[in-house]
């Protein structure tokens, strides 16, 4: 082989193996750390394959599910997409924001015959959460304090 030859070949055998060692690496080191996210429907669809896997699942607290063990910080609460409902159960402290007829995610583990053993819960505010300065009250205010520079 020419000298020439031989450069590019040891060019592209070094490009290929730390290229496929980067991939390699990125690759494993994702595996243990995505959790997916999915709705109560979807959940229950595919309850055997979840069986034990860490999942985040994503609806409403229906209204009168929540129930609060006294002396305690247990909580029990169905999580609800209006199709299907599934039932959570955490021990720690909630979000402010947690509340029946609220948006949550919670991520937890989900074994067949018991209920989703929450880790983590995280609640949703509504998608028209405007900072309380640009609530209609707040627009009035600066309007009237605008009115009252301008006299």
């Amino acid at each position: 082989m020419k000298p020439l030859a031989n450069k590019r070949l040891f060019l592209i055998l070094t490009v290929l193996v730390v290229g496929g060692s980067l991939a390699a690496l990125v690759f494993s080191s994702f595996t243990g750390a995505l959790v997916y996210f999915h709705t109560p429907a979807e959940a229950v669809a595919k309850q055997r394959e979840l069986d034990g896997k860490k999942i985040r699942v994503g609806g409403m607290v229906q209204a009168g599910s929540l129930v609060r063990e006294a002396g305690t910080l247990k909580i029990r609460f169905l999580v609800t997409d209006g199709k299907a409902q599934i039932p959570v159960r955490y021990d720690g402290m909630v979000p402010d924001l947690f509340r029946e007829g609220q948006g949550v995610v919670v991520e937890g583990t989900w074994k067949s015959g018991q209920d989703f053993s929450a880790d983590t819960i995280l609640a949703k505010h509504s998608e028209d959460y405007v900072p309380v300065e640009m609530s209609e009250q707040g627009i009035a205010k600066s309007k009237e304090s605008l009115m009252k520079s301008l006299k």
